[in-house]
């Protein structure tokens, strides 16, 4: 199993997907300075009373997991389009353990990414703010836990995208798919009856981030259930993608 790992570990590091998709990154930091900017200026003109910035990881919230998201993708569709997963399977006779070493090295290293960039967005937001008192210090209580939530959002958004690509087998499919499965909730919620639109609005792997830092007003659930629920994204990935794996490639 550890070689399998560390030949998957070779695979990601070497895609030039890779980089490029953790370079779009970089898309949040510039999102969440504009608006902590937008926000401060507002609140220069107008004083108290707008939105305030709190930790600035809301701005990009919907944005990062389908990035990450797209990495877990790409960990595999390229694969499947070149036809190497074959030869890959002729080396590894187990189907399941090379989904699972994939599995691995995806969120652990999105985990990392995505722990990075969260400290990153939240520090440029901090910075544009300065003294005013719009922002969120790590004092407060869900700020620091809002932060360190986000790796975990990551790699379950990582492992969401690894499941899809290997059930359809195809990029573009497993990005439309995975771009419906974190987007479609938010704007499905706006037509539903109260509880439901909270309920499908919490459901949401941004939301569910938040909910397991415990930040007030941001779901239905408590970190308790958001941690059980965000465990059935990644358990439901991946038994839904063994049999894929097993059945049609072995």
């Amino acid at each position: 199993m550890i070689n399998v790992i560390a030949s998957e570990w070779l695979k990601l590091r070497s895609l030039r997907s890779t980089y490029y998709v953790l370079a779009s990154m970089l898309s949040a930091l510039a999102l969440t300075g504009s608006a902590a900017f937008s926000i401060s200026h507002y609140f220069d003109t107008n004083g108290p009373g707008g939105e305030p910035v709190g930790t600035g990881l809301s701005f990009s919230a919907n944005i990062t997991p389908v990035l990450f998201g797209m990495l877990g993708v790409l960990a595999i569709s390229g694969e499947y389009s070149t036809g190497m997963i074959r030869l890959t399977l002729t080396t590894i006779r187990r189907p399941w353990i090379l989904l699972l070493a994939k599995a691995a090295v995806v969120a652990a290293v999105t985990a990392i990414a995505g722990q990075v960039l969260a400290f990153a967005t939240y520090f440029t937001a901090q910075a544009v703010v300065g003294g005013r008192p719009i922002g969120a210090s790590f004092s407060e209580p869900a700020a620091l836990p809002e932060v360190l939530a986000t790796g975990a959002g990551s790699a379950v958004a990582a492992v969401t995208g690894l499941g899809l690509a290997t059930i359809l087998r195809s990029t573009p499919g497993a990005l439309i798919a995975l771009v419906a499965l974190m987007l479609a909730p938010t704007g499905i919620e706006r037509f539903l009856p109260a509880p439901w639109n909270d309920w499908i609005s919490s459901l949401t792997i941004p939301s569910l981030t938040r909910q397991l830092a415990g930040v007030p007003d941001s779901g239905a659930f408590g970190p308790s259930s958001a941690t059980t629920i965000l465990a059935i994204y990644v358990m439901i990935s991946l038994l839904a993608a063994a049999p894929a794996i097993t059945r049609r490639d072995a």
